[in-house]
């Protein structure tokens, strides 16, 4: 399902002066992770849209629910949110959307193509957690720019419940945070 301006986010509570924010509701079919791709939001500078505001997320599907930013207003234009979780359960992986805050691995068999393009996107701290119920399948994350500690492009989380904070700064440089488990880092 793509976003129609017919059914646009609706506001919860109007920012006050010049401080503060504006908060927002968005109720849609689309998956969490749908609704995070750049330019989602095709009407949201019309809409009044400002980077910074906060966004409730519903999947009207699931009811699963997120709050997330909005990271980006074109003039004009479209407006992006950042946030959330996103969850990997195919073996194939696929490109984590920009803006995602934590990625979960999780599927029975080895996650092995899980990519991040472009680390300076996922900016603040940033979690992979592996969600798996059980096993040891090696889920491996890729970032294809920037690092999680300045040297090291893969982490490898092999048991349930590994998990890997790192802190990336604007330019996708990482800082590990913390490190539960045994997550590898190659």
């Amino acid at each position: 399902m793509a976003y129609s301006t017919s059914t646009a986010p609706g506001k919860v509570a109007q920012k006050n002066g010049s401080n503060g924010r504006t908060i927002w509701s968005y109720v849609s079919a689309d998956a969490i992770a749908v609704v995070g791709v750049a330019d989602y939001f095709s009407n949201g500078d019309a809409l009044g849209m400002q980077v910074g505001d906060i966004i409730i997320v519903t999947d009207s599907d699931t009811g699963a629910s997120t709050i997330q930013t909005v990271s980006a207003v074109t003039s004009g234009g479209a407006a992006s949110i950042s946030g959330g979780a996103f969850e990997v359960t195919a073996t194939a992986g696929g490109t984590v959307p920009a803006g995602i805050s934590e990625v979960q691995l999780n599927h029975a068999t080895v996650i092995a193509a899980a990519t991040i393009a472009d680390a300076s996107l996922h900016a603040g701290l940033f979690v992979v957690v592996n969600t798996s119920a059980s096993g040891t399948a090696a889920h491996t994350l890729t970032l294809t720019s920037g690092t999680f500690d300045g040297t090291n492009t893969i982490a490898t989380l092999n048991a349930p419940a590994e998990q890997l904070v790192v802190l990336f700064d604007n330019a996708g440089n990482g800082r590990i945070v913390s490190n539960t488990g045994a997550v590898a880092l190659s």
